[in-house]
């Protein structure tokens, strides 16, 4: 069996499009999420994609619960990565990165929105992968309004990644992403594309970046790829549906 990632996510939200992302490229993904009875159905598309649904909870308030988060990643086989997205409830931020952690699986937090929870969560150490505008928000929560003021996008990066001491990739649309990780700040270019519709873009990247992980790939060779698959989905309209193939991914690397 290789090695799965699980998303923790919404069902309709960012972690769900992430997850698409990555079983499109052929990872083995699992989402962690919640519905209502009137949401049931979206669940019928995610199958479609590939992406195993099954530890989707379908309960009257639409709202994902912690300890079900736990029992699945505690229970998941052969896990190798998870992403936890923040637009679902504290207490279910919480327990994905407090459980990944526990085993010892990478974890990539997507601060989008940005929340208190997230910077309560700092002393985990998980993958940060706020765009500009949300690093901005998480400096002003951890330090106030002269931390949300950095000299530059790289030393704001380089400030949050101080606080938490875990790897910090902002990313920055057409002028690719800065990687800070173990003291060191580095810069890798967006791959060259035409934009055709900016939607579904940073999903991509976190959605393809957690499968990189999950097989064991190092941050900066995962990101480089997670950057060229977003960069595939912006060139054409239609966000979800402009996600790459595996086929078409690799095509674009080599």
């Amino acid at each position: 069996m290789s090695p799965s990632m699980v998303v923790v996510g919404a069902i309709d939200g960012k972690g769900a499009d992430a997850a698409v992302a990555a079983a499109r490229i052929g990872a083995e993904v699992r989402l962690v999420g919640a519905v209502d009875d009137a949401g049931a159905a979206a669940l019928d598309e995610l199958r479609g994609e590939g992406v195993v649904v099954d530890d989707v909870q379908v309960v009257e308030s639409g709202h994902l619960e912690a300890p079900h988060v736990r029992a699945v990643l505690n229970g998941a086989a052969e896990l190798g990565a998870v992403l936890v997205s923040s637009e679902i409830p504290a207490a279910a931020i919480a327990a994905g990165v407090g459980t990944a952690t526990g085993l010892r699986v990478p974890c990539v937090l997507d601060p989008a929105p940005v929340v208190h929870t997230v910077v309560g969560l700092f002393d985990l150490h998980p993958v940060l992968t706020p765009n500009a505008g949300e690093l901005t928000e998480l400096l002003r929560l951890g330090g106030g309004e002269r931390a949300a003021n950095p000299a530059s996008v790289a030393a704001g990066a380089a400030t949050l990644h101080s606080w938490s001491g875990g790897p910090v990739v902002v990313t920055l649309g057409a002028e690719g992403a800065l990687l800070v990780e173990d003291g060191r700040v580095r810069r890798l270019p967006a791959p060259e594309t035409t934009v055709a519709d900016p939607a579904g873009a940073g999903a991509t990247l976190a959605g393809v970046l957690t499968a990189g992980l999950a097989v064991g790939q190092e941050l900066e060779d995962a990101l480089y790829v997670a950057g060229v698959a977003a960069a595939l989905c912006v060139a054409a309209p239609g966000g979800r549906a402009a996600m790459p193939t595996g086929d078409a991914l690799a095509a674009a690397v080599e």
